[in-house]
């Protein structure tokens, strides 16, 4: 017999013809129905129910039917049915809700993985009024706690429980009229579970609201019973938590949704439910006083923050008259057309709070650099001014499909900004001026995946946007142009078109760096009738002629990798990119190694080093570009500097970068690999720096204040400004050249460059940077000298064999300059690190002692790595390396590593070995082996058996006597057929002359 590993238990009572989903969708379930039971507990219904009952359950044999006495509410039934129940889980349901088909089997198979207490599976609702918790259920999350997950958001009890759970720790729902008995239950369940899972990817369970609205709510009861009975509740978390941020996030739930939310004025279209007889006030202040601490308060939002406020000071009338003033406020959301893109429905939308069509709405009153609810909501009311400065990041707008049949409800992709539009009116005396916070933005939808994954089921799909900030939450649907609701339903795209456009420029190319691009384009594992090929002597004019859904840009030479067409679309496909960079490669050309380390699918200027790769070598969305007007134009010489990208390349793909809604970047395949740079005539300082000037002002114009324009300035100060003024660069040329390039940096430096980046630098860019900045190119030069003589001193300690045969080698690393080492000041707690150079005149220290070093320049953060190079091809390996800092002042910093290394991952040949040193702000290398103890002989090995087995494949030597440290390696090959049959017969031949000896 198959044990029952689910039952589901149904209070029922006077159910009628509304059981009849619920019965429909058990007998639905595509778990088989051996391996579950149905448990009807019936509370003394006095229609046919009892009857209705009895003939399932003698209809089919995994439906069972209990009778009790009234007790005129679910608990006691939920109670008897755990109590009764065979299976492993329980699940609870109501008798006029219904399951999703494969519910059990998805929820089971979800228990089994992680040994769940509790599941919640993906809810729908068609009730006006029981809102569903979208955050919470927005995605799968196989274990959890009430610590990690906004599990509090959920508080009804149709999910499923591990029957022993329950059982173990006496988990039950008060028996009799109890209201809120969901959230006692659910409250003492979430405090005990220790894995809770979440299934996001599936619609579960439906709540369905009857015609005839007998299970839409309660009657209108007295506040005071509905207050005593969240006071148990509330006693229950603070019994099962600790004082602290997690028990104030938890009843910090209750505090907004159960009583702030109840009082004053309810917002139009949104009922209280269960409605009270009479005003709540002073019942919520009771409550309050007892268990909503500071701690709660502090961390409301502002809105609730201010009625807090106003229940804590006990004025129930201002209370009263606030939330009267914001009653009428609802989320209006005008959506622009829909359209195709990139496998997806798009369109654009404005969402903003009004209390009626054409009205003001919201407004919000600033005052220099700060902003304050309007005084329309709060004159009279309240004896300050709410500031909402620190909230105004949390104004947003989340897009939701719901089905207009099944109430089925799915989070959509979206990408927000929020707008502070300014009304013509003019300042008041005071200099305050009004504005209205109004949220931009544009969704997608995938109709094949946008339902968990799976494509969007038949019918109507209303677009539907809740939009919040600061406290203010409303839920709107999106209207279209005729002021109707947008729907959208399931639809294959329209045909696509060609999928790539790859423009080569070809002004001044050479005819064999042409053909060398071409031939890679005719190599693409893409299918040829996919994409086309524009030649053009400018970039502009290919983008002009171009039809496909993305274009690439590509400089002759450059040769892509035969997968890098169908990668790169596909990865944009899949993650809707605007842009897509694949990872470079190339001799001899700088290439951000940091950036393409990994595969970034929503990479942002902010957070990632986007500003390292201002190459146009990326696929560019075609539509995106037309949207914004993005040309390469002849605002931006086709120059660069050091093989990297013109001035051109750099300001279009900024300008690209800050507006793209999504930059995704492929850093698993090498997608093009660079030619050699090409020749070319040098511009003079004097034009390319106004030129570089005017490509900052570009991005500047794009963006304001923050850390994207951070990480570009400092993208220009690395490689453009401070570049060519540091290292042996500067001090080789002539006074003359040296003084030109030095002004026309200075200008840069001085007038465009964003203070905050200048901060982010290394301490010696900083430095470098203030030198330029107030004119000292005498001392800039002294800096430079010094500054090329830094380097890392490796010694080799030891080479020694393990027990399991990997060689183990020990090192010391040292940063030093000529003048000795680089020493760091440690002050008082309170003080910060700074570099004390050695060898530098006082002035240029003095400018060390003012800059602290930035954290990831502190010493204990130093490291040292082994690094092997195959002297054949250049590619390097790096060993894992434990590494140990010491620190002695006056002496610099000391780093001791130690590295295994055996030969797998390394091909056939020699391997030359070197210490990279990341220390101080620097990184610098050196090869291993000149510098070493005097009691570590010359020749190697040195401590090591004389005959080195040959299966080890790995064998140190020195390059040439008493110098570095090489490796030579060789992988033993296995026999091959002729060798065993060679040795067979030389074996069998001696096996002879044996026997005949």
């Amino acid at each position: 017999m198959t044990a029952v590993k689910i039952t589901v238990v149904v209070p029922t009572y006077n159910s009628g013809p509304h059981i009849e989903p619920l019965v429909d969708s058990l007998l639905r379930q595509t778990m088989p129905r051996d391996a579950f039971e149905v448990l009807f507990v019936d509370d003394g219904s006095t229609d046919g129910t009892p009857a209705r009952l009895a003939a399932l359950a003698a209809e089919h044999p995994h439906f069972h039917t209990v009778s009790l006495p009234n007790s005129g509410w679910p608990g006691r039934p939920r109670n008897v049915g755990v109590a009764r129940a065979n299976g492993a889980y329980v699940q609870f349901a109501d008798h006029d809700d219904r399951l999703a088909p494969e519910a059990l089997e998805r929820l089971y198979a979800m228990a089994e993985r992680n040994g769940s207490d509790i599941l919640i599976g993906k809810v729908a609702s068609n009730f006006r009024a029981r809102g569903v918790p979208y955050a919470l259920m927005s995605r799968t999350r196989e274990s959890c706690t009430v610590w990690d997950a906004p599990l509090i958001d959920s508080l009804t009890p149709h999910k499923m429980f591990r029957t022993a759970f329950l059982r173990e720790h006496g988990i039950v729902h008060p028996e009799g009229p109890w209201i809120l008995e969901d959230q006692l239950f659910m409250a003492r369940a979430y405090l005990k579970a220790s894995v809770v899972s979440v299934l996001g990817d599936y619609v579960c369970y439906t709540y369905w609201a009857r015609d005839d609205a007998e299970n839409a709510g309660t009657a209108a009861m007295d506040p005071r019973g509905f207050y005593r009975n969240l006071r148990q509740i509330l006693a229950t978390v603070v019994a099962g938590t600790e004082p602290g941020p997690a028990r104030d996030r938890l009843l910090r739930r209750f505090y907004r949704v159960e009583m702030l939310h109840r009082l004053g004025v309810e917002p139009e279209g949104l009922p209280n439910d269960p409605p009270f007889r009479d005003d709540p006030f002073d019942a919520v202040r009771e409550l309050a006083e007892e268990f909503m601490t500071d701690g709660v308060h502090d961390g409301l939002p502002v809105l609730h923050r201010v009625r807090s406020t106003l229940l804590r000071a006990n004025r129930p009338a201002e209370l009263a008259e606030f939330t009267r003033r914001q009653s009428t406020l609802r989320a209006h959301c005008a959506a622009g057309p829909t359209r195709w893109n990139r496998g997806r429905i798009k369109a654009s939308f404005t969402a903003r709070f009004e209390e009626h069509p054409g009205g003001p709405g919201l407004l919000l009153a600033r005052r220099g650099e700060r902003y304050f609810l309007a005084p329309s909501l709060t004159d009279g009311v309240l004896a300050e001014p709410v500031d909402v400065t620190d909230a105004l990041g949390t104004f947003k707008a989340d897009v939701l499909l719901r089905h207009t049949e099944s109430a089925h409800v799915w989070p959509v992709e979206r990408e927000t900004s929020l707008t502070l539009e300014e009304p013509r009116e003019t300042p008041g005396e005071d200099g305050t001026v009004l504005v209205r916070p109004v949220v931009h933005g544009t969704f997608a939808v995938d109709p094949l995946r946008a339902a968990g994954g799976r494509p969007l089921d038949d019918g109507a799909w209303e677009v539907r946007v809740r939009l919040s900030g600061a406290g203010f939450d409303r839920y709107a649907t999106a209207l279209d142009a005729e002021g109707r609701p947008l729907t959208l339903r399931r639809t294959d795209p329209p045909p696509a078109g060609l999928k790539v456009s790859v423009v080569v420029r070809t002004a001044g190319a050479a005819e064999d760096a042409v053909r060398a691009t071409l031939d890679s384009l005719t190599a693409q594992t893409l299918p040829q009738h996919a994409f086309e090929v524009i030649r053009a002597e400018e970039r502009d004019t290919g983008l002009a002629g171009a039809t496909g859904a993305y274009v690439l840009f590509l400089e002759p030479g450059t040769e892509l990798g035969t997968e890098a067409l169908e990668r790169m679309y596909a990865y944009g496909v899949e993650h809707d990119a605007d842009i897509v960079a694949g990872k470079p490669a190339g001799r001899g050309r700088p290439v951000p190694h940091a950036l393409f380390a990994r595969d970034r699918p929503r990479a942002t200027l902010a957070k990632d080093p986007l500003a390292d790769s201002l190459g146009a070598d990326k696929l560019f969305d075609r539509a995106f570009l037309a949207e914004h007007g993005l040309r390469f134009g002849a605002a931006a010489p086709e120059a660069g500097t050091g093989g990297r990208e013109t001035l051109a390349e750099q300001a279009f793909t900024a300008e690209a970068t800050l507006l793209a809604g999504r930059t995704a970047v492929l850093g698993s395949y090498v997608c093009c690999r660079y030619g050699p740079a090409p020749d070319g005539p040098a511009v003079p300082p004097g034009a390319f720096y106004p030129a570089l000037r005017a490509v900052m002002a570009r991005a500047d114009a794009r963006t304001g204040p923050g850390a994207a324009r951070d990480r570009l300035h400092r993208r220009w100060l690395r490689l453009e400004l401070l570049g060519p003024l540091t290292g042996t660069a500067l001090p080789a040329l002539d006074d003359s050249a040296r003084g030109e390039l030095f002004d026309a940096i200075r200008e840069v430096v001085r007038d465009g460059v964003s203070p905050t980046a200048v901060a982010g630098l290394p301490v010696e860019r900083r430095v470098a940077a203030g030198l330029i900045a107030d004119g000292l190119l005498a001392e800039l030069v002294t800096l430079a000298r010094w500054e090329t003589s830094i380097g890392c001193r490796a010694r080799l300690d030891r080479v020694a064999r393990q027990d399991d045969g990997v060689l183990r080698i020990t090192f010391t690393a040292h940063l030093r300059a000529a003048e000795g080492p680089l020493d760091v000041t440690l002050p008082d707690a309170e003080a910060r690190r700074s570099l004390a150079p050695a060898g530098l005149a006082r002035p240029l220290r003095d400018r060390f002692a003012r800059e602290p070093l930035t954290r990831s320049a502190h010493p204990e953060r130093a490291s040292a790595v082994l690094v092997l190079r195959d002297r054949e091809t250049g590619k390097e390996h790096r060993l894992p390396t434990e590494s140990t800092v010491a620190y002695t002042g006056g002496r610099g910093l000391s780093i001791t590593g130690t590295a295994p290394l055996a030969a797998a991952g390394l091909r056939d040949g020699v391997w030359d070995a070197s210490v990279r040193l990341t220390a101080l702000g620097w990184t610098k290398t050196a090869r291993l082996g000149a510098h070493r103890p005097s009691d570590l002989p010359e020749d190697l090995p040195a401590d090591l058996p004389a005959d080195l087995p040959a299966a080890d494949g790995v064998t140190p030597y020195r390059t040439t006597p008493g110098q570095e440290l090489s490796f030579r390696v060789t992988t033993p090959r296995p026999a091959t057929p002729r060798t065993r049959i060679l040795l067979h017969r030389v074996t069998h031949r001696l096996r002879g002359a044996t026997h005949r000896s």
